[in-house]
């Protein structure tokens, strides 16, 4: 996921957040909120309803001429933008491409709104479970915000989009580097709707950014200081222990280790199942 491509409001906010990481490209989409003439920004004329966004979009293949071939598509679905998603995603076949959805609050939006959530939401869904797209993870603002704790209404969806943003960029990371200790581990053809979470490595906690139906897979990323990896001999038991006990029988697992020279420990949790319908 070298190229970060995001639609609306949502979506041009989280693809902000990873231009702090020199390692990704960003695009924005949206009809209002970006300025049309800066590079990689491509402002929609604004429409009255989401079926109105996906009749009138036009080809953006030569929008997206300069992207690599891993792109990581942003949206959530509560805004009527949303409605360009599919034609938006048409523009980047031969990619392969993932989809990272951002699921609002649902307790005060309208009922247009709410369904147009859903719908989006399942449609990018069955997409992603026929092959179409590699990849969906899901993310639920409400789960984010709970692992956040108190967090202030100035600067609330930074925060949230912060935490978002930095553990996926964790995780792709630590995929391109090699563990100094790992377990085999390989996901199914048909496990393709996913979640990321962060670990308590001391309590064994797990805090998933989206409750799914179903786990099937679980994959474990342990960043730990150098210094602890040298000197405490019962780390490896209590890691395969803490796994053990939030794994479920149905449930294969995999970790990884990688050594850093932060102080703190960091763990990050990936989540595989074959649909949910939270």
């Amino acid at each position: 996921m070298d190229t970060i491509v995001g639609l609306g409001k949502a979506g041009c906010a989280i693809a902000d957040k990873f231009c702090a990481y020199p390692q990704y490209k960003t695009y924005k989409i949206d009809s209002e909120g970006i300025d049309g003439k800066s590079k990689n920004c491509f402002l929609l004329q604004r429409q009255d309803a989401p079926e109105e966004y996906e009749k009138n979009i036009r080809t953006m293949k030569s929008f997206f001429k300069d992207t690599t071939d891993d792109v990581l598509f942003v949206v959530s679905g509560s805004g009527i933008v949303s409605g360009a998603a599919l034609q938006v995603l048409k523009s980047l076949q031969g990619k392969n491409v993932s989809v990272l959805y951002i699921k609002p609050d649902l307790e005060f939006l309208a009922k247009t709104n709410i369904y147009q959530e859903r719908l989006v939401r399942n449609v990018l869904q069955e997409y992603t479970r026929s092959g179409v797209f590699n990849r969906m993870f899901l993310v639920d603002n409400k789960k984010v915000e709970n692992i956040l704790g108190d967090v202030p209404i100035v600067g609330y969806y930074d925060k949230l989009n912060e935490l978002i943003v930095s553990t996926i960029h964790m995780v792709n990371v630590y995929n391109h580097q090699d563990p100094i200790h790992s377990t085999p581990f390989d996901t199914s053809e048909t496990t393709r709707i996913s979640t990321f979470g962060i670990l308590d490595i001391d309590k064994g906690e797990e805090n998933l950014f989206f409750s799914l139906d179903n786990i099937r897979e679980k994959s474990y990323y342990y960043a730990i200081n150098s210094k602890v990896l040298e000197t405490d001999g019962k780390l490896l038991r209590r890691l395969t222990d803490n796994i053990n006990k939030n794994v479920g029988k149905d449930v294969s697992a995999g970790f990884q280790v990688y050594s850093t020279s932060y102080d703190e420990n960091y763990g990050y949790l990936v989540v595989n199942t074959e649909k949910t319908n939270n």
